[in-house]
Order: C-alpha cells, then structure tokens, then sequence
C-alpha cells in the first residue's frame, strides 16, 4: 500500500513546520520539525517503508537500537495520521500494475 495526503487537507509550510487543515472535519493541526520531515516525505514518496528508513538514517546513523526506535515512531505518526483521516492508504502502482 502507497500513502497520500488525503484530498480533504489543505497544507501548508510555516516558520515552525506544517499546518494542516481538515476540510471536511474542521480539524487544524501544527506539526513540529520532525512530524513536518515525516509529512513533506509522505507528500514526496508516498511509500511508508522509505519514509521510515530514511529519518532513521538521517538521525540513528548506525545505532540499531535508535534505528529501532525511529522506525517504530514514525510508524505510530503514520498510523495516527491515518486514524485521522489526514493521510490516506491506497494500492500502491505497483500492485495495480501486476493485477493487469
């Protein structure tokens, strides 16, 4: 499964991070510098397993446990920006194109 920001936020790149918008519920949210890298490379990669491998690589460099650590963090974002409806799952091209 690809990740995409879902249609219903409006987003937008501040001083201190990103602000998002819900659309349809209303909700705003302020994301700090490390919810802002994870978002921008949701909105750039759209793949989970990049997403976490490379903040993991950027700030645990060769410590597994922090590695770890990393991984799983971004994971529960992920999952709780999912939860709100604010990043969506969708069959990755991949998938689509080895159905056809």
């Amino acid at each position: 499964m690809s990740l995409r920001i879902s249609e219903a936020v409006i987003w937008q790149e501040t001083g201190e991070g990103v602000s998002l918008y819900h659309t349809e519920t209303g909700d705003f949210h302020s994301l700090n510098d490390t919810g802002s890298r994870i978002w921008k490379l949701v909105a750039s990669d759209g793949e989970r397993e990049p997403v976490m491998f490379k903040l993991s690589r950027e700030f645990a460099g060769s410590n597994s446990a922090m590695s770890k650590q990393i991984v799983a963090d971004v994971r529960d974002f992920i999952g709780t920006m999912i939860e709100q409806g604010l990043i969506e799952e969708v069959p990755s091209e991949k998938a689509e194109k080895a159905l056809t």
